[in-house]
Order: structure tokens, then sequence, then C-alpha cells
């Protein structure tokens, strides 16, 4: 009885452990994201993703070197140095990378890798040596990543993401503690103790210390860092503040006492002005206002409401305080822009707090838009800039859902008769893409009727910035007039105005209006990228041709990778088979079968198609983008390890059932694509929090079948081969990597629904080839018993011979 309870106490920290590795790998793995993304370009930041399963399925390869038949005991106290190196790995990397400021992308991103690797040498451990609990160990798996993909969000807006790692590294020590307890060895309870004194302390040294404090590389471009190295300007952070959004950092400058900068993750700045609320006050900026291209689109507007979409610092918000509008609707989508507004409103005149016909809400601004039902005279949006300084061909993977062809359509929904949707671009090949979004989104009229409804002017000098100005109905004479004089008036370049005769007025743009160029033959022959993006191809920053340089040299490095990894697997298996007796290599050669790798390869890839869709899908819904990411995946893994907990049911016949289970998958995938644009339709105008609930019913029962394949497939794992488990965790966490950049390169390519579908069929692909793999197995399981009842046989006949003719012989002794 006391063994038993022993061993349900030992299964119990078995369990406690993984989720803790779990738990803290996803976090980790979120953290690094917002890390990267303040250190280097925006777009590198999904490499995170890419380094934590290389690192994990990697770790499955590493494992074949330790050899793991010993004592339970024995099993525990190396579990809990594992632990106990993850946890410091987890704290001494981030240093490293944060502290080298001569470490590089390359070097910062090898640098992050051995966390991974550790962690995937513990989890594939366990599944190896605990394989016939391989169901309950993978819901503990999932369990651990869905609750940190929920409390990644809390923890960021809580304590930043620097100490945040601190804080899992005191986390993952008390994991290993309960590891050596368990494994009742004296020394490695006394480390594991060490362990959490010291990770506790430099938890707690980081809060007092800005010895850990994140800088961008100064090789990136990043505006921030530009300005911190001019002297001249004499730039200096003022505020400072981490969300699951990213960093926000508030600058001053000695030079220029009338404003301030904001910045997130190093780039994307805005300004916030000095603003004591007299709009005529000569002695700051608010006045020059009038003179910008930002201003323009007031001079013609109605006085009514206005719509300003990423106010960031406030300025767009006075600029229509200005332009003299009744009410302002400012959305912002990073809260920490707002309460730095709000906390400063002594220095900007209080532009968020003292003027009642201003309302600030933090939310993303499409879906913001969907679910209002208020018709205003203008929609203001500028730009954000979070390219690098690649120019046209660079491109983000911060892809929002501001500037497709469908918001140009909820936009236009939302004018009055009369209004304008406006937007402030920092170059003309942006205009280029803006002219074709709507060209697109108002399809079914000519180029020259559409263009009726389009004005684009550029300030004057190398920094004036063009605005794009889309009129729900066709420009009048009058307007045109008018528009062109003020244009004038100020010192701006007409670059298109219907129905008026310049020599400024940009070539393309009039071919387009004369009927002399189309945007089909226009997209062919420019040198970038100006197709219309839609909701589900969203990648308006996108420029380049074809599919980004640096995302191809990233698939064509993860499809050399995982080709290697399954020679190698080819390769081990060939040792095996040449090394072995000519009495196993028949028994061995029946237990080699392709259908292994490809099945659990085909559910990395698989997973990863259809999860990244998903992601996306639901940021429009929930109106965030780190809450989609959120919810998705806790709503998957969550889902998941409740379907691996249920699939412990099955017994070894079933293997056929979990092939059913994929099919399953792939049609409820292919359900998805058509239904849930029409789901979220429904319950858009509903709160965030019924929002939140409604995804998680819609990915619960598709997270739920998704849970069943990959333990159910590690239970059919002959025990004798012992290394396969390590191999396929290796070959599925490779092959997520795979899935991974794939589903960016055919979103980019195709669209997310391409994605998703290719993901749905991935999985009936499962379905079809392992029905027949699998009678082709049980015809074989049959010969093989068939043959042995009748080697059972014959040797029956044997011994009842054998029997026989030993009473022949002592018969004959006895007579003689």
């Amino acid at each position: 009885m006391e063994k038993s309870k022993e061993s349900r106490l030992k299964f119990g920290v078995l369990l406690f452990g993984v989720f803790a590795i779990s738990f803290g790998v996803l976090t980790f793995e979120i953290s690094l994201t917002r890390i990267l993304s303040v250190m280097f370009s925006y777009h590198y930041t999904f490499l995170a993703v890419s380094v934590a399963l290389f690192g994990l399925s990697l770790g499955g390869v590493l494992t074949q070197v330790f050899s793991w038949r010993t004592s339970l005991d024995k099993i525990f106290s190396r579990l809990a140095f594992l632990c106990l190196i993850l946890s410091f790995a987890f704290s001494f990397f981030t240093f490293a990378t944060a502290t080298m400021q001569g470490l590089d992308l390359i070097g910062s991103i090898f640098v992050m890798f051995f966390p991974f690797l550790i962690a995937g040498v513990f989890l594939t451990a366990i599944y190896k040596i605990f394989v016939t609990s391989s169901s309950v160990v993978y819901f503990a798996d999932l369990l651990g990543a869905a609750i940190g993909a929920l409390a990644v969000v809390f923890l960021l807006n809580l304590i930043g993401a620097i100490r945040e790692v601190f804080l899992l590294s005191i986390f993952i020590s008390i994991a290993s503690l309960f590891f050596a307890l368990a494994s009742k060895r004296k020394t490695a309870t006394v480390v594991a103790i060490v362990g959490i004194i010291l990770t506790a302390f430099f938890f707690q040294y980081s809060t007092y210390s800005n010895l850990f404090e994140i800088r961008p590389r100064s090789d990136q471009g990043k505006e921030l860092e530009n300005i911190l190295a001019d002297q001249s300007l004499g730039a200096k952070i003022i505020d400072s503040r981490w969300s699951a959004f990213g960093r926000t950092d508030l600058v001053e400058l000695e030079t220029d006492p009338h404003s301030k900068i904001i910045f997130v993750d190093g780039g994307a700045g805005t300004g916030m002005f000095h603003f004591d609320g007299d709009f005529n006050d000569s002695n700051t900026e608010v006045p020059s206002l009038k003179n910008s291209t930002q201003y323009f689109p007031y001079y013609f507007v109605n006085r009514g409401n206005s719509l300003v979409i990423g106010p960031g610092g406030g300025i767009d918000v006075l600029t229509s305080l200005i332009g003299g509008m009744n009410h302002t609707t400012a959305v912002e989508v990073n809260p920490d822009i707002v309460d730095i507004v709000k906390d400063y409103s002594n220095y900007n005149g209080g532009i968020y707090t003292n003027y009642n016909n201003v309302h600030v809400f933090v939310d993303e601004g499409r879906s913001f838009v969907k679910r209002s039902t208020q018709k205003f005279d203008i929609i203001m949006l500028d730009i954000p800039i979070t390219k690098t300084p690649q120019g046209t061909i660079g491109y983000a993977l911060a892809e929002n859902y501001l500037f497709t062809t469908n918001s140009f359509i909820d936009f236009l929904d939302h004018l009055n008769d009369d209004g304008f949707l406006a937007v402030v671009a920092h170059e003309r090949t942006e205009i280029y893409k803006l002219v074709a979004t709507a060209l697109k989104a108002l399809e079914g009229s000519s180029a020259k009727e559409i263009l009726e409804h389009v004005v684009v002017v550029e300030g004057g000098g190398h920094t004036g910035l063009p605005v794009f100005i889309l009129k729900k109905t066709p420009f009048t004479d009058r307007q045109t007039s008018l528009i062109y004089a003020k244009s004038n008036e100020l010192g701006f370049m007409p670059v298109y105005i219907p129905r008026v005769s310049s020599t400024h007025l940009d070539e393309f743009l009039k071919a387009l209006a004369d009927g002399t160029a189309s945007i089909d033959a226009a997209y062919s022959r420019a040198p970038f990228d100006i197709s219309a993006p839609s909701d589900d191809n969203p990648f308006f920053y996108k420029f380049e041709k074809g599919i980004p340089l640096t995302l191809l040299q990233l698939l064509i490095g993860t499809i050399v990778a995982n080709a290697v990894i399954a020679g190698l697997y080819i390769i081990t298996w060939a040792r095996r088979l040449y090394l072995a007796s000519n009495k196993e290599l028949h028994s061995l050669a029946s237990k080699f079968s392709l259908f292994r790798p490809y099945y659990f390869a085909s559910l990395g890839l698989g997973f990863m198609l259809i999860e990244i869709p998903l992601v996306q899908r639901f940021i429009l819904f929930l109106g965030h983008p780190t809450l989609a990411i959120a919810a998705v995946l806790f709503s998957l893994l969550l889902a998941g390890g409740l379907g691996s907990f249920y699939s412990t049911r099955w017994n070894n016949r079933k293997l056929y059932d979990a092939f059913k289970v994929s099919l399953f998958i792939g049609i409820m995938v292919i359900l998805y694509m058509f239904s849930l644009p029409s789901i979220f339709n429904v319950f858009l105008s509903f709160d965030s929090v019924f929002r939140f609930l409604s995804a998680f019913a819609l990915v619960l029962p598709l997270g739920f079948l998704m849970g069943i394949p990959f333990p159910t497939g590690l239970r059919f794992i002959r025990k004798e081969l012992e290394n396969e488990v390590a191999w396929m965790w290796c070959i599925n966490g490779a092959f997520s990597v795979l899935g991974a950049v794939l589903a960016l390169v055919v979103a980019m390519y195709f669209s997310f629904s391409t994605a998703l579908l290719f993901g749905g069929l991935i999985y009936v692909g499962i379905f079809l080839i392992g029905r027949t793999w699998s009678k082709g197995q049980i015809e074989v399981e049959e010969l093989e018993e068939a043959k042995l009842r009748e080697e059972k046989g014959w040797e029956k006949v044997r011994k009842k011979e054998q029997r026989k003719r030993w009473k022949e012989e002592r018969w004959k002794r006895r007579n003689y």
C-alpha cells in the first residue's frame, strides 16, 4: 500500500514538472518575441517561435546520448538537475542577450536556443520513459502551455518581459525541488534549494537595478537608438513601460522643450506636443499643425464627428480639435500610450482628459469600427512606421486590418455622405497601394469613376508626408477647385486631384483616371508589390514582389534542416539493420516503417498551418492581437490536453480511430473556413468577455480533436523501439517549425484561408494514408499471428511425438 501511494506521489510530481516546464517554455517564448522586437526589427520576432520549436525538437535527438535505463530515483534526480539548469538558462541567456551590445541577430538567436534545447531534452526523456502514460503526460504538457498562454499577458502587463523571465526561473527551480525530494537524494535537494534562493535573489535585484535594461541594437535603424545616439539633441528616456503590447518609451529632447516622442519597441515614433489650451500660442508647435498634410482634409470637411484611429501621442486629436470638430473619437490599440498621455496631462493640456468632446478608447481600430453604429464626417489614420530601413522592399509581420479592401468598405459604411477617409502616408509607394486598395474595394465601377472619389496631396519639401483622401461621394468641381487652390496656398504639391490639370500630377494616377493604363498592367510593370491587401491577405507592408527574401531564406533553411533530421533518422535505422545479427535482422526490418515519421511530421505541419491562420482570424473578432494569440493558444492547448486525456480510454487496438479523428479535424477546419466570417459578424457587437468566451467555444471542439492523434501515436510505438519516441518527438517539432514558416509563405502568396485549407488537407491525408497503412499492418500482424499459431501447433505435434518415443523406449527397457 505504501509503495502504491509513493508511486502515485512520484507520478504527481512528474506531471507537475511537465506542467511547469511547458508553462515556462511557452511563456518564455512569447516574452522572447517582445524582447527581440525591442532589440531588432519587428518582423524578426517570429523567429522566436522557430527557435523554440527547433530547440525542443533537437532536444529529442540529444536525449539519445543519455541512457535512461536506471532506477526511478536516479531518473528523478536527473530531471531535478535538468530543471535547475533550465531555470538558470532562462535568466542567464536573457541577461547575456540584453547586455551584450555586440551581439547581432544570429548571435542572439543562437544564445536563446539553449534554454529550449534543455527543455526539449527534459520533455523528450519523460515521453520516452513514460510512453505508456503519454496521454496523461501530454495532457499536463498542453495544460501548462495553455495556462502559460494566458498568464504571459498578465505577467507582461504587470512586471515586464525581463522580470517575468526571472520569475519563471524561480518557478522552474521549485519544480526542480519537487523532483529532488521525490528522488530521495540529499545532494539534489540541497542544490535545488540553493537554486531557488539564487533565482529569487536575481528576481529581486532586477527590480531595483537597470542593469537588465534592453536597448535597441545600433545596426537596426531604430528611431529611438538613433535619437539617443545623437548627442546634439540631448535626448533621454523619462518614462518606460512594459506590457503585452511591447515596451513603450517616452523621450524628451533638450533642444525641443515643446514636444516629446513616444516610441513602441524603439520604433513607430509618435509625437506629443506641449499644449496649454491656446491653439494660437506661437511659442509651441501647435499652430504649425495647420500647415501639415494631416490637417489638410479638415479645411474641407463638415464640422461634425471625427474618428481618429491610432492617435498615439495625441497630435491627431489635437489636429481634430483645431479643425473645430464637434466630437472626436480616438481609438488607440496600445494602452500604455493612452496612459502616458493621460499621466502627462499637465504637459499636453489634457487632450485625453480635459475635453468633453474627446472620447478615447483602447481597442483595435477596425474592430471598433465594425462594432460601432455611429457615422463620422472624417476618419483619420496615420500609417504607422513599423518597417525597417529597407525602404520599399521592407515588410512587417506585425500586419493589422486597417489597410485592406475590407477595411475600406467598413470605413466608407461609417461615413456620412460627404465624409472623408484620410490616410497620412510616408511615400508615394504607399499611396499607390492605397489607390489599388480603393479600386479593389469599390470594384464594379471603372477606375476613372472611382478616382473621382480620390485626392492625393503631398507636403512641400523632402519631408512632406502625402495624404490620401477617399470621399464617400465623388468630389464636385467646386471642391476640387478649392482643394487645388488651398494646396497651392500652403505650398503643397497636388499629386492627384480629379479634373485638374497640373504638371505636378502623378503620371500613373492620371493614366489610371484617363483610362490609358490599368491597375493590372501597372502591377506587372511596377518594381514593387502594389496589389491590394484583403482581410485574408492583410500584408500592406509587403512591397517586395513574391515571397520576401528573409522569409524565403528561412523556408529554405527549415526545409534543409528537416531533410537533415529525416536523413539522420534513416541512417540510424540503416546502422541498426547493418549491426543486427542474422537472427534479429528479419524481426528488426519488419518494425521499420516510413509511416511513423510521416504521421508525426504531418501532425506538426498540419497543427501550425491551422493555428497561425486561426490566430489571424480572431484578431479582428477579439479586437487586440495579443488577446487573440492568448485566446486561441489557450483554447487550442487546453482543449488539446482534454482530448489527450480522453484518449487514454482507447486500447491498443484502436489506432484506426486516431485516423478517423484526423478526418474529422480536416472536415471541421474546412467548415471553419466558410462559417467563421458569418459567426464573427453575428457576435461582433457583443462585449469583449462574451467574444472571448465565444472564441473559446469555437476553438474548443477543434482543439479537443487535435489533442488526440499525437499521444495516441506515441502509445502505438512498440516498447522495444525505445528510440522511436525521441525521434518522433524530434520530427514532430522540426516539421512544426516548417509549418509555422510555410503558413506565412502561403498566406503571403495566396491567403490565410489557403493556409488553413492546406492544414485541413494534411489531416485528411493522415486519414487516407493511415487507413491504407493500417490495413496492411493488420494483415501483417494476422500473418505473423497465424505463423506463430502454426509454429505452436507444430511444436505441440513434435512434443507429442517425442513423448510417444520416450514411452516406447521406457517400455522396451522394462521388457528387456
